[in-house]
């Protein structure tokens, strides 16, 4: 029995890389049933078998694009029980090793697929997979910075650093062409860390002060007068 449940999950398993390599460039409309058998090397009827229906397939491969790498756990468990500050870059480094961790391009090319026009399958995904890790980054923000975990000032502060580690890890080779040095100095690990703390408390703050005008520009608003 053990055999039969091990196969079974390498075909699921299977099914839903080569799911997601299809969606990823085709999107789900774009995809058919008979494709992903073919590009899994599996029979036709492994995929309502295993699935259901294709929604129900796209909705798993979508899990499984969100989903958080098993190698920054350890991460995460320690910036739990750090000091706030040092709990802060250990989130950060969680963030940037999960980045890290994707073998493949398929699940980064899917989601920003569906951040340009997202699915119902992809918001009942975010809400249950990917909402649980932001309320935390809010957490672990709070704690730093000792404001409420709900407030717009500590969201802010989340979105401004998930952003710029997303846009980083997974652009690096575009940003190269425009700033070769600038991107290789700032992925020297403790350098793209602490820069990316910065600049995430800077939001913070930036934000709870109402985005002030720089001094330059109201004074020559004044002058004019």
């Amino acid at each position: 029995m053990m055999g039969v449940a091990s196969d079974s999950e390498k075909t699921k398993a299977a099914v839903i890389q080569a799911a997601g390599e299809l969606f990823a460039n085709f999107g789900f409309s774009g995809v058919t049933a008979r494709q992903v058998a073919a590009q899994a090397d599996v029979s036709l009827g492994a995929i309502p078998y295993h699935f259901g229906s294709m929604e129900a397939l796209y909705e798993q491969v979508l899990v499984a694009a969100v989903k958080t790498s098993d190698e920054v756990l350890p991460l995460f468990e320690k910036a739990n029980a750090a000091t706030p500050d040092e709990g802060l870059r250990l989130a950060i480094r969680w963030m940037i090793k999960d980045y890290a961790a994707h073998k493949v391009a398929w699940p980064i090319k899917l989601i920003e697929r569906e951040a340009i026009d997202p699915s119902a399958s992809f918001r009942k995904v975010l809400k249950h997979s990917y909402l649980p890790e932001f309320e935390w980054l809010c957490d672990v923000l709070s704690r730093v910075t000792s404001l409420p975990k709900d407030s717009d000032s500590v969201r802010f502060g989340v979105i401004t650093m998930h952003l710029l580690a997303s846009t980083f890890m997974t652009h690096r080779r575009i940003l190269q062409e425009f700033a070769p040095a600038v991107i290789e100095k700032v992925h020297e690990g403790d350098s793209f860390v602490e820069v990316l703390a910065h600049v995430t408390l800077d939001a913070v703050k930036r934000y709870g002060d109402g985005f002030p005008t720089p001094k330059s520009k109201t004074k020559k608003k004044s002058a004019s007068k």
